[in-house]
C-alpha cells in the first residue's frame, strides 16, 4: 500500500466479519472484532465532545441514529464468549486498534503514530472507546466491567517498533 493511501473501512469491516467466523479454536475462544463503523460513527458524531455537557458522563451508544442497524451485526453469544475485543478505528485518515482485555479490564492501543506520548485528546478518545465497548458488552448481557462510579478505562499505548 502506498504511503498516501489508506485501507477503506468496508475492507476492515469484512475482515472483522471473517475473523469473527474463523473456525479456528484460538480465534473462536479469544477474539471478537467489533465492526469499525460503530466507533467511527460515535467519534464522528461527538467530535471532541466525548462527554455530555449536562451530566459530564460519556455519551451513550443509544444516541446514535439507527443503532439497531449496527447492533444487528453483533452476535451476542460470540461477543460474550471472547476474552479480547478488537476495535479498529479510522479517524482523520489514520487507523489504530483498541484491544480490550475483558477479563483483566485493560484497554490497549496499537497505534503506529502515537506510541510515546499521545495527545490528551487521544487519551480521552480511548476512554470514550472503552465506555462504548462496555456498553456493547452490557447490551449483550454481560453487565458493566466498571467499578461503581467509574465510566471508563485508561488506555495503555503499546510501543510498536517503527
Amino acid at each position: 500500500m502506498a504511503p498516501t493511501k489508506y485501507v477503506d473501512i468496508q475492507v476492515v469491516s469484512i475482515m472483522c466479519h471473517i475473523l469473527n467466523r474463523t473456525p479456528r479454536e484460538r480465534y473462536q475462544n479469544l477474539i471478537y472484532c467489533v465492526p469499525p463503523e460503530i466507533l467511527q460513527r460515535m467519534f464522528e458524531k461527538f467530535q471532541h465532545n466525548w462527554r455530555d455537557a449536562m451530566t459530564r458522563k460519556p455519551h451513550e451508544i443509544s444516541t446514535l441514529l439507527n443503532i439497531d442497524e449496527y447492533l444487528s451485526f453483533l452476535e451476542k453469544d460470540r461477543l460474550l464468549g471472547r476474552r479480547f475485543l478488537f476495535a479498529p478505528v479510522l479517524f482523520s485518515q489514520h487507523w489504530w486498534l483498541y484491544v480490550l482485555d475483558v477479563q483483566k479490564k485493560h484497554l490497549f492501543v496499537l497505534d503506529s503514530k502515537n506510541v510515546v506520548s499521545p495527545k490528551p485528546e487521544r487519551i480521552e478518545m480511548g476512554k470514550f472507546a472503552s465506555n462504548i465497548l462496555d456498553q456493547l458488552l452490557t447490551w449483550a448481557g454481560r453487565g458493566s466491567m466498571f467499578k461503581k462510579g467509574h465510566t471508563c478505562l485508561m488506555p495503555m499505548y503499546i510501543n510498536i517498533p517503527q
